[in-house]
């Protein structure tokens, strides 16, 4: 995983200052073709990182970035293309930080449980673009689950935004389930797929024996 940090000082759900104790992940799509992580993150001029962080991220010249006051929605990190057109993830809000990304639903909200990202689309049909925001995807999640004590195969834990909405956390929205069957996925492979990298993270390394010394 490649994992940077672009913290959204200035949106106005970092300003609320709310945490949360997190219980789960959700998985979103940006339901926009522009795979560019740097249509939502940027850093402010102000931060002390900023030069290096847009020569990583790339500059947003359409003012329409994230860090901004006046947005209504903010999640925790962004997954997909830097500007040497790698993949990687950027963190954008603190893990136990309450976000804005799910709305609610009858039995409430997933803003009060779940961690949340968004995979940056593109026009749905490149293979080799969602393998690799895909895999980027399951080592972040793997990385939360193992850092929050989380069973990503635990029912209501690992969802996308849509899977959110029959359970009555969410607002009515299909991502990820548009994209991820277009390339052989689903929620189902992507949590077994977390799980099983999960499990490989956690595994206990074997320690070398200690040959016996002759008395």
């Amino acid at each position: 995983m490649n994992l940077l940090k672009c913290i959204l000082t200035a949106n106005n759900c970092y300003k609320t200052g709310k945490k949360i104790t997190p219980k789960g992940v959700m998985v979103h799509s940006t339901g926009a073709n522009n795979p560019t992580v740097k249509r939502y993150a940027q850093p402010l001029k102000t931060d002390s990182d900023y030069a290096a962080l847009t020569q990583k991220l790339g500059k947003n010249n359409n003012g329409n970035h994230w860090n901004r006051g006046g947005l209504s929605v903010c999640v925790h990190a962004f997954i997909g293309k830097l500007a040497d057109g790698t993949i990687g993830t950027v963190q954008t809000l603190p893990w136990n930080h309450r976000g804005w990304h799910a709305g609610s639903g009858k039995k409430g909200s997933a803003n009060d449980t779940h961690i949340s990202f968004e995979i940056c689309e593109d026009g749905l049909a490149d293979a080799a673009y969602f393998k690799k925001i895909y895999q980027e995807a399951v080592e972040l999640t793997a990385m939360l689950c193992k850092e929050y004590h989380l069973d990503p195969l635990a029912d209501g834990v690992v969802i996308c935004h849509s899977e959110g909405y029959k359970q009555g956390v969410a607002s009515n929205h299909g991502d990820v389930m548009h994209w991820f069957p277009k390339h052989g996925k689903s929620m189902d492979t992507f949590r077994a797929e977390v799980a099983a990298k999960l499990k490989a993270n956690t595994a206990p390394t074997e320690k070398p024996t200690t040959p016996s010394t002759p008395a």
